[in-house]
């Protein structure tokens, strides 16, 4: 496959799996790939997977789990590239990556069509300093494009009753995941703290919730980030 420049095609190391990435865009990291391996499903499930950047997610559950995957990217460039990607792994029958804003995800996907729906979305607000709109990587990290509310509230919709909403995100900022996730009828069903040191405080978590789910979170105790895909 021709790359263009910056370019680069990493080895997942996992069944020959591999994704484009650009020095110039937002890389993937470890959060990424721990949340691809929280999610459970098969080939029955409907995902979507919003803010999918370079798509590592995506290709981590169409080809580990064997799930259909809807990529969401609003940013015309990084979604090119990940069509690229999904290509290069010979997946395009079980990924479709749609570049727009996720806000207007109604006008593509029907409320309460899918079975899951997973995200890794930007970790800080848009006034946390200085940032460019234009800015890739910033819009990546940057509530700029879109806010937490605005990713939960989408999840919501876009569940069938039952459906599996899928977040990583930082500590800091858990409580505001939480009650968004209420907010929007995605009760809180497990959640597994992160750290990037045994000696280090939680940095990080993963939280699944269920659409119109029972009271009743399950806590696993806290471990270190395992960074492989």
């Amino acid at each position: 496959m021709e790359l263009k420049t910056n370019e680069r095609i990493d080895d997942l190391q996992y069944n020959q799996l591999k994704i484009i990435q650009n020095s110039e865009f937002f890389r993937f990291g470890s959060d990424a790939v721990e949340l691809a391996n929280f999610v459970s499903g098969g080939y029955r499930d409907r995902a979507v997977d919003l803010g999918s950047g370079s798509g590592i997610i995506s290709i981590l559950l169409a080809g580990k789990k064997n799930i259909n995957v809807t990529a969401v990217e609003i940013q015309k460039d990084v979604a090119e590239m990940s069509s690229r990607s999904v290509v290069l792994n010979g997946l395009e029958d079980k990924i479709k990556v749609l570049n727009i804003p996720m806000q207007e995800i109604g006008k593509y996907l029907p409320c309460g069509s899918q079975t899951i729906v997973v995200s890794n979305p930007p970790y800080r607000k848009a006034d946390s300093g200085e940032v460019s709109a234009e800015d890739t990587v910033a819009i990546s990290r940057h509530e700029i494009k879109v806010t937490l509310d605005e990713v939960i509230a989408t999840a919501s919709y876009l569940l069938s009753m039952g459906g599996k909403f899928y977040i990583v995100h930082q500590c800091e900022r858990m409580a505001e995941v939480i009650a968004g996730c209420k907010k929007h009828r995605l009760e809180p069903k497990v959640l597994q703290v992160l750290t990037p040191d045994d000696n280090k405080p939680p940095h990080i978590f993963l939280l699944k919730c269920i659409k119109d789910g029972a009271e009743g979170i399950e806590v696993r105790k806290q471990r270190k980030i395992v960074a492989y895909c």
